[in-house]
């Protein structure tokens, strides 16, 4: 379990920065780039989970046909 916390501790930490660059590269204005982090970084987490899902059911079912 402990492994489990640092690893999501180090993916929410480069989560932050990549979408921080992204933020501040992709807005002209810094305000709105501040506001728009929430839900950047929402977007981003929610996208990597709904990836690591279908990669976990994906691998269930091909081992479960070998």
């Amino acid at each position: 379990m402990n492994d489990l916390l640092i690893h999501l501790a180090l993916f929410l930490a480069i989560s932050i920065a990549i979408v921080t660059l992204g933020a501040f590269y992709s807005e002209p204005d810094d305000a709105r780039a501040l506001r728009s982090l929430p839900r950047r970084l929402a977007t981003f987490v929610i996208g990597c989970v709904v990836l690591a899902v279908v990669m976990l059911v994906c691998e269930h079912t091909f081992a479960s046909l070998g």
